[in-house]
């Protein structure tokens, strides 16, 4: 299994051809394209005239390196209570972000269902609605050739405050939505992460989704009560039984950290520093992965 991280927060630092060159050099297979920067950075070059050559550049040097992209990652930072804003703004970012994929051979990219209608007590209004927005991106997917990846979300009981599943935040509704849109368009992205905040073990999670749904992940800890985004090994999830459940559904994608928070915690200087350790981890991960994939064959 290749090891991937997104790249957000190097990027941020130090741009991204030096972000992927960093990952090169400190062990990382792969590199999961945020493109968060098209919400909450309005001068982006992805946002201007010259996105294209700017997509085409990073190409080139991925490849002169020897690096490529497993996934990206579409914005989600907008003013969702503004009027229009899906209309004007969002779906055209995200058509554009299926080109980018489409020049950086990006084989899926993850995008968020409409978060702006509460979803606890809305759940069908929700659903219908975004049904509506993933079936009119999915034309402009298969023209760029890339895939839309749905992502497990948690939502927030009004009464309480408790976490609660959301948007395709439990097996049975993330299932739901999968088979109600019913395309070789979609697949499953699954967020560890939101799947222990909504109340469910990441490795049922893993489990109920199956080899044939299950096409891409986001791996970091938590407490099990905020979206902490930390290391593995910083929470308290339990990474033997979740490594095992990859093996035990014959996983094939990447092992895609999304542990931004970790880097977060350092100064430009370190960040490298800190991009190599959580390689170290991950490659640990990976190792007993391998392990109950070696146990198959005796």
């Amino acid at each position: 299994m290749k090891l991937s991280t997104q790249n957000h927060f190097l990027s941020d630092y130090f741009g991204f051809e030096r972000s992927i060159e960093i990952l090169k050099d400190v062990g990382y297979d792969t590199v999961d394209m945020s493109l968060f920067c098209m919400s909450d950075n309005p001068k982006s070059v992805f946002l201007t005239p010259e996105y294209r050559n700017a997509a085409e550049k990073l190409k080139a040097h991925a490849d002169k390196i020897g690096m490529d992209f497993n996934q990206a990652h579409a914005a989600f930072m907008y003013n969702w209570k503004k009027a229009g804003e899906v209309e004007d703004r969002v779906i055209p970012d995200n058509i554009r972000a299926f080109e980018i994929c489409s020049i950086l051979n990006i084989k899926h990219i993850v995008v968020h269902p409409l978060p702006y209608i509460p979803y606890y007590g809305h759940e069908d209004e929700v659903k219908a609605l975004n049904m509506k927005y993933y079936r009119t991106l999915e034309p402009y997917a298969r023209e760029y050739g890339v895939k839309i990846a749905l992502e497990n979300m948690a939502a927030t009981e009004p009464k309480w405050g408790h976490l609660v599943p959301g948007s395709c935040g439990s097996p049975e509704i993330y299932i739901d939505w999968f088979d109600t849109l019913d395309s070789d368009q979609f697949v499953c992205l699954l967020d560890v992460g939101h799947a222990a905040i909504a109340g469910i073990e990441p490795q049922d999670f893993i489990r109920a989704l199956g080899h044939d749904r299950l096409k891409g992940l986001h791996i970091h800890d938590n407490d099990y009560r905020g979206d902490r985004h930390a290391l593995p090994g910083m929470g308290k999830f339990d990474w033997e039984a979740i490594m095992k459940a990859l093996s035990d559904i014959d996983y094939t994608g990447e092992f895609t950290f999304e542990a931004d928070s970790f880097l977060g915690n350092f100064s430009r200087e370190f960040k490298p520093e800190a991009a190599a350790f959580m390689a170290k981890i991950g490659r640990h991960l990976l190792s007993r992965y391998d392990y109950y994939e070696s146990l198959k064959n005796k």
